[in-house]
Order: C-alpha cells, then structure tokens, then sequence
C-alpha cells in the first residue's frame, strides 16, 4: 500500500494571495503531471525518489523546483505562490530544501486576507493534543473558553461571537446561549478554525467579537487510515468511592442516549386529576370507577420508579476512540473523487469534592450588605459519554466542485449535585439545609450540507459558490429531580411549608434550521466584486413540565402510609410505589400515600422562529501596487416571533431591517508586513430564550432565571488597526488596537434586592470597549542551535471597557459605596487574556512536546441591581476551606503539557496532562475588600495516555 508517495499543495497569486486554477505542473523525469482544479490544488502520485518540478501559467511567471525528495507511504506539502510575469523577470530555479511548505498557507490565510484574522491549524491542534474545538480555541489570540463550550473573543461574552462550519453558522444547542457549544466537534474531524476579527459584508452581521469557521476535511490528498485510543485519569474522579451516579440507568447511557427509561409517559400527561390534585381529590377519593383510580395509581407510581435516592460507586478509567479513513481517486480526464468517514467517541467522568453554591441577598445597609439567602457545599458528579461521526464526499471535474457532508454529535451528560451542607436563611430562620439534583442531558447536533463550487467566465473570471444545510439541534432533559428539605438534629430529611415539595422536570428543546447561501466572486483587470444572498430559519419548539410531591388527602394515621419521619430518611422507602398513589381503600374511599400534581407552568412552553435574510456587495480595489481597499455593504432583515403556547402573554418580538457597512484598507508595507485599518458597523440579537416570558432554576433555592420579551437587539460600531509582521512563514509578530461602541448591550442583570432574587435579560445603555492584541511566534534556533528545534509563542490581548449604569440603579448603589463610579466592565469581558506556548518538535525522531498556558483576569458574570454587587468569574483558588472563599481574585493558569512519539512502523504514543496547576472555577462578589464566593468547584488533574496508529499511501 505505501510504495507510492504523494506530491501535494496549493498554488496562489503571490501578491493578491488569490488561489489559481488550471496551473500546470510538469514532471521533468516522468513527462507527467497534473493540474490545479477550482480549489488551486494539486495531487501528484509518484514513485521513490528526487524529481523536479515546474510551475508554469499564463501570464505568470514559471517556476522550477529541484530535488523534490518522494518517500514510499509520505506526502511531500509543496505550495507555492507564482508571480505576474514582466518583461525583466526569467524563469526561476530553486530546490525543494529552500521552500518552507507553510508559507503559502500562512500568507494565503493571515497575510491575504480582507479582514483581521487569526486561526490555528489541523498540525498545531495535535501537537497541543486538544480533544474537540472548544479547547482548540484556547490557542488563538484574544480567545478564550467559557463553561468548556463557549468561545469568548476579545473578552466579549459568547453573544458576540458566531461559530461556523464551513461557512454555514452553527446553531446553539443551549438555550441559554447564543453561540454553539464548540465541544461538540471532535478536533480530530477538523482541518483548520479561522478566526475572523473584522466584519465584511460577507459574513454574517451578527458578530463582534469574532467568526469562528471550523472547516472540515475536503478532499484529502492520499488515502489515510487513523486510529487513536486514549485512557484517562481523573485524579479526582477516577476511583473514587463517593462518585455518585443515578440509580435508574438506560441500556444505552454508555453512547450518551437515553433509551426511554427517564422518558414522560403519556398516561402522566392524559391523566386528568394531575392538573389541579387539590380539588380532585375527593371526587377520586368517592369515584366507584376503579379503571379510573387505577389509571391515577398508576400515574403516580411512574414517578416512583425514579427514586431521589443516589448510588455510590467507583467510576474506571476516562477513555475515547478515534477512527479515521479517506481516499482520493482520479480519472484519466483529471477528475477527481474523494471521501472521508469518521468517528469520534468518548467518556469522561468528573467530581467535585469541594462544590460550592451561595447565593446573597443585598441589602441597603452598608453595614450588613451581604446576607446569606441559600448557603451550601457538598459534591457534584458527572459523567459524560459523547459519540460522533462526519462523512463527506467531493468531486472536482473541469472547473467545477461539489460536495455533500453529514456531521453528527451527541453527548449524554448524567450529574449528580448533593449538597449535604449548609443553611438556607432566605427561607428557614435556622437548621441545617440539604440539596440535591439528579439529571440527564442529552445534546445533539446533525448538520448536513451541500454545497458547490464553479468557475464561470462573465463578468470577467466568476467564482460562484453556494451552499444549503439543514441543523437538527436538541437539548433534552428527562426527569430532571429537585429535592431540597431542612434536615433533623440526627440528618434526616423533613418537610416543611417553606420550602417547595421535590419536583420531576421533563424539558425538551428541538430547533430546526434551514440555511441557504449564493456567493459570487468576479475578478476584474482593476478590481474585484463580490456579491450574493443568505437566507436563514430556525424553528424552536420548547417544552417544559413540572411534577410536584404532594400529600394532599393524605392521612398520616393511616396504617398503610409511612411518613418521612417514619421512613427514616430512606428515600426508597419513602418516594417508592408502596407508599405512591392509592395505597388500598376505606369503606367507599381511597386511601392515599405520596401523589404528584401537574404544576406545569403555561409560559414555559413556547415556541418561536428566528429568520434572517441578507445581501450584500463588496469590491476589492488596489488603489496602488500597495494599497488595497474593501468596502461595502450587507443588508439583513431580523424577524424573531417568540410565544407561549397557551396563555394571554404578549408575544417577544423584533422586526428591524439593518444596513451593515464595512470598510477596509490594507497597506503592504512590504512582501512581508501589512498595515490594516478597518471600520464596521454590526449588531447582536437575543437568543428565542432570552425573549421567552419563562423562569427556570437550578435547584430549590437558587435564583430563578427570567425571560424578558421586550428585550431589544445591540447595534455595534467598531475600529480596528492591526499591523503584521511575517518574518517567516512559522513566525509572527503583530499588534492590533480595536475599539467598538454598542448601543442597547443585553446583559444578565442579578436582582438580589427584593423578597424573589432573580437573574433577568436586560437591556443596558451605551456601552464602549478598548483593546490591544500582541502576538509574537519565534523558532529559538536564532539563540544557539542547540535549540532551534524550540518554538516559543505568546499572545496578550487588553481590554478596557464601560457599560454606562441605569440611573435609578446609580443611585441606589452610590448610597451603599459614595464614590461608586457609574459605570462598569462589559458582561462576560476579561480585562486581559494570555496565551502562552513552548513546543519541541525533531522531526527526525518522531518526538515531539509543547507546554500551553491559558490565564484570563476576572470575568464579569452576572450584573448585580440595585444594592446587589456585581458576580465575578475566576479561575482562582480556594484557600478558606473552612468558609470557601477566595483571599484574592489573582487567577491561577491552566498550564498543559503533552509528549508524544512516533514510530517508523506508523504507531505513536502521547502523554497529556492537563490542569496542572489545579485551579478552582470560582464566582465571587466583593464588598469592602471581602470575596463571597457565590459558586466554585475544582476541575481535577487529568491525565491522557494516547495510542496511534496511521496509514497512508
């Protein structure tokens, strides 16, 4: 299989950076060759051995490449940039040893292109030996990663940036996020991610922050066949006895699928008496129709087949599976076919010995201006299986591309949160106070898509390329249980009025979207025109029913009832189907234990439509052989229609027409330097969530999460000057200066001041943000070289930012702090971001390692209102135990390091270990110098041992 080896790259303009098509490329030694097609790709098959190569295309100046070295089983990368021919300039001779095989990618995706950019490759994300795309990001300037899903560019919340998948954005499967959850993608189904900084009017409007584009693998240039296993430890997790799990266990929980044993029956939602129990209950209690009866026994003890009781186990070892395979084949006419299939699973367990959940209510007094409200610490455990697949096929004939992709993801999330520790004074004057919540939730995500490419000959040379994908997103979360309940002096569990009977959640959330896109691309002698139309519509249908414990009709002198008190605090005993429903009769009358009613609120169901339909033009102008504009224009229609199911609530809407200019000038200081300045105008919208009349929480005494159907979308303007600096082409130095002003900026708003403390979606007023980027990558070799196969980078992004405070929450808090200033930093907006990167790589031994840090300053998470101080993010440490606070809010690194080794036999082995500084997640509030901790919880040490195995010919 490996007696060939492989001659591949890409050929581009060498000062527009502009793929070409149809260049030829001669064999000298053979008299054979090939051609580039529509995506400036070629693919050559030859046998062992040194050969030369030639580079030849119309008006441009030919190129010849010596000793192109071929090795049995390799692939030889070789791109090269072609220059317009001119009367002074003969044919070029060079060898194969002086061309750098990145340059040409380097230059064609960063120095080329029409906006401020910044990626990472397929190469770099293995050598980091990041697991999906979210921790991909990590690399790239100015991002960074909230919750392990989210990306934050420029230290700009999720809302501000998109993710996209070759070019198609992706929807969220989170409804309480506007961005996708990257972690999602398996990194190994990733060819590249770019990030685009800078708005042009081919991009969609609604970003700011940045453009994350993962694209995927195309045709590949051989056949390849990839297999890696991994093993994990968690040292936290991993064998621990107290690692808690649900008792109640599908067959197919291990891929992440819940096989129907958590799933609502229909006999709980069909059944009449469950809608208003209190007064039903005596017609039930009389009713001679015993099917009747019967059908509400039956009812009831669904929900006693699903205990608040946990189990306690010991979790084996984190573990995945990756395989991947494709293959290119041609014809003897130059058309070519390729595919590629693969498979991604995993499962991670997690546990946090140490969770924290707190919540404060404000008062005015300056004195005593932080009161426990709910005041808790146990443990939390999660277990997490994803499973995924992408399957794609191209073919290339003539001038023409087209393509089909289906990718699919789906990720089980089982947890398990006991907090068996704390007090809740907003409820309970005092006693101890206990908590727990056991979930399953199951996302998933299926993106199919076609797609196409021509090259036409109107309007000059036309690119015509286009696209139509359709997404099926869910977030399903059956019998999600609430219990929390004060506890007697010897531990067990009471009920009291205070505080809510334990609840059964059944929530279900589908999105489907359809997406379709027209891009034209003509070239001009003097300039080029790009134009074309996008067209995009979700449809959300969300669904939320809540069961409560009730003991109305129940007579605790009934000898076939056992109380709590009775039970001892065994849950099974208590919540099982001996003591649920109609436990026998008296007389004509039904004897009942435990019953649930139907406490289903109207305003949490919904559904709702976003449609977005846009168009632009831009043109790319050379002003001079240095100086190149783009200017233009999008045009995007907003139509968001949000209503509950049933009810009188007035519907969230929003029907807003935006015109979205976009100008960029990029000056070539030199064939290795730009100097760009760029200006925009782009907007956010709010997620159908935010603009749902619905309130959810996370456990009984936690703070209810608001809807706000009037809520109003963010117009944004925005600046930026980047100058760059290629010194070569694995080397970078840039400096970037931004600035962006909002108008309308929604935040997440904490109202801790009144009787119910909640979080609600707002809109704040002006708001403007600063910022610089740094970016440095440098080999070491230039210090002595006995390093030179050291690479060392880093990049520091600063932000400094205003959000201007409502006045009437001025002056509440100026009463509390006097020289409280009237402003604060932007929502989810870290003040710095660093990344920096040490990597080691001899080829010739197949070793190759790299130490990464990722460090972000203090988040601001939730706004506080009124008295309230605002809620921090940081990843901290925890040094008061006792009490879980934070003594500073000095964040604490994530710093990884992986090794790995590969063998001549194609095997490798890799050693990762991640978090090895053991930081804490943290969110505090501050008041008088003090930190209390609102959440917090430790993420543990992990670590990876990888097994590979690779084939290509």
């Amino acid at each position: 299989m490996a007696q060939t080896g492989t001659v591949a790259g890409t050929i581009v303009d060498g000062a527009s950076g502009d793929i070409l098509i149809g260049v030829n490329i001669r064999v000298k030694q053979t008299n054979g060759g090939a051609v580039t097609g529509i995506d400036g790709k070629y693919n050559l098959k030859l046998a062992p051995g040194k050969y030369t190569l030639e580079f030849s295309y119309i008006s441009y100046q030919s190129k010849i490449v010596e000793e192109v070295e071929v090795k049995a089983g390799g692939l030889k990368s070789l791109d090269m940039a072609l220059s317009q021919k001119s009367v002074d300039l003969k044919q070029v001779v060079i060898t194969a040893s002086a061309i750098d095989n990145n340059e040409v990618s380097v230059l064609r995706l960063q120095k080329n292109s029409l906006s401020v950019q910044d990626g990472i490759s397929s190469q770099e994300i293995s050598k980091i030996g990041f697991s999906n795309s979210a921790e991909s990001m990590k690399r790239v300037t100015g991002a960074s990663v909230e919750g392990g899903k989210f990306i934050v560019m420029r230290g700009l919340g999720d809302r501000y940036s998109i993710s996209q998948m070759d070019g198609m954005s992706l929807p969220s499967t989170d409804p309480y996020r506007n961005s996708a959850s990257m972690d999602l993608i398996p990194s190994t189904m990733v060819d590249n991610i770019v990030v685009k900084k800078t708005f042009t009017p081919d991009l969609p409007g609604n970003f700011t922050g940045g453009a994350v584009d993962i694209t995927t693998k195309s045709l590949p240039d051989r056949f390849y066949l990839n297999v890696s296993a991994s093993v994990g430890v968690n040292d936290q997790a991993t064998f621990n006895n107290n690692f808690l799990s649900d008792p109640i266990q599908g067959k197919t929980d291990w891929i992440g699928f819940d096989d129907g044993s958590r799933k609502l029956p229909d006999l709980a939602r069909k059944n009449p008496y469950m809608t208003s129990l209190g007064s039903s209950i005596a017609s039930i209690q009389n009713n001679p129709d015993n099917q009747m009866i019967s059908d509400f026994n039956r009812s009831m003890r669904v929900f006693a087949d699903r205990p608040y009781s946990v189990a306690a186990g010991s979790p084996g070892l984190n573990r995945s599976l990756n395989i991947a395979t494709g293959n290119r084949f041609k014809s003897g006419n130059g058309n070519a076919f390729g595919f590629n299939l693969g498979l991604n699973y995993q499962h991670d367990n997690r546990f946090y010995d140490n969770r924290v959940i707190n919540n404060y209510k404000a008062n005015i007094s300056n004195e005593n201006r932080m009161q426990r409200f709910l005041y808790s610490s146990g443990t939390e455990s999660l277990s997490s299986a994803t499973i995924g697949g992408i399957a794609s096929a191209a073919y290339q004939f003539g001038k023409n591309e087209i393509g089909a992709s289906v990718i699919y993801n789906n990720t089980g999330d089982q947890s398990v949160l006991n907090l068996d520790k704390g007090t809740f004074p907003g409820a309970l004057s005092s006693g101890e106070y206990r908590n727990r919540v056991i979930g399953f939730q199951q996302r998933s995500l299926l993106n199919s898509q076609l797609k196409g490419k021509h090259r036409a000959s109107f309007f000059g040379e036309t690119t015509i390329e286009w696209a139509a994908n359709y997404i099926l997103s869910s977030q399903y979360e059956p019998d999600l249980r609430f219990l929390g309940a004060p506890v007697t002096a010897a531990g067990d569990y009471f009920f009291v009025r205070e505080v809510p009977n334990p609840f059964h959640f059944f929530r279900d959330l589908k999105d489907n979207q359809y997406m379709g896109k027209l891009d034209l691309t003509s070239s001009m002698k003097k300039f080029t025109l790009k134009y074309g139309g996008f067209i995009s519509r979700k449809e959300r249908d969300f669904t939320e029913y809540r069961y409560q414990l009730s003991t109305t009709g129940t007579d605790p002198a009934d000898a076939e009832y056992l109380s709590f008190g009775e039970a001892a605090g065994d849950f099974d005993r208590f919540f099982g189907a001996d003591n649920t429903g109609v436990l026998g009769k008296s007389g004509s009358s039904a004897i009942f234990g435990n019953t649930y009613e139907d406490q289903t609120q109207p305003s949490n169901l919904y559904e709702g439509y976003e449609q977005v339909i846009a168009g632009y033009l831009m043109g790319t102008f050379n002003l001079s052989p240095k100086l190149k504009t783009v200017i233009g224009a999008r045009i995007e229609t907003t139509d968001y229609q949000v209503n509950v199911k049933s009810g009188s609530r007035a519907p969230g809407k929003i029907d807003a027409v935006d015109v979205l200019p976009s100008l960029n000038f990029i000056y070539a200081l030199n064939d290795k330097a730009n100097l760009r300045l760029s200006g925009s105008r782009t907007l956010a919208r709010p997620n159908m969530r935010e603009m749902a009349p619905f309130i959810s929480f996370d456990l009984l005494g936690g703070f209810p999460i608001v809807g706000n159907p009037d809520i109003e979308r963010t117009n944004i303007t925005n600046v930026d000057f980047r100058y760059e600096l290629f010194p070569k082409s694995d080397e970078l130095f840039a400096v970037s200066l931004f600035y962006k002003n909002f108008q309308n900026p929604i935040v997440t708003e904490l109202d801790a001041t009144s009787d119910q403390p909640q979080y609600k979606y707002v809109n704040s007023q002006q708001a403007n943000l600063a910022g610089a980027e740094i970016e440095f990558r440098k080999g070491l070799g230039f210090i002595d070289p006995v390093v030179k196969n050291f690479k060392f980078g880093v990049n520091f992004t600063y932000i400094y930012s205003k959000v201007m405070l409502r006045s009437a929450e001025y002056d509440i808090r100026k009463q509390v702090n006097p020289d409280l200033k009237n402003w604060r930093p932007f929502a989810a907006q870290s003040p710095y971001i660093v990344n920096l990167l040490l990597s080691y790589d001899q080829k010739e031994k197949g070793w190759e390692s790299t130490l990464f840090a990722n460090v972000f300053g203090p988040r601001l998470f939730a706004n506080g209102a009124g008295a309230a101080p605002d809620v921090y993010e940081v990843y901290g440490r925890i040094k008061d135990k006792q009490e879980n606070r934070i003594k500073s809010n000095v964040p604490v690194p994530e710093l990884n390091f992986r090794i790995r080794k590969q063998f001549k036999n194609q095997f490798s082995v890799a050693l990762n270990v991640n978090n090895i500084l053991d930081y804490d997640v943290v969110t505090y509030q501050e008041h008088n110098g003090e930190y209390f901790t609102t959440q917090a919880f430790n993420p543990g040490r992990v670590y990876k041992l990888t097994l590979g195995y690779s084939i290509s010919k």
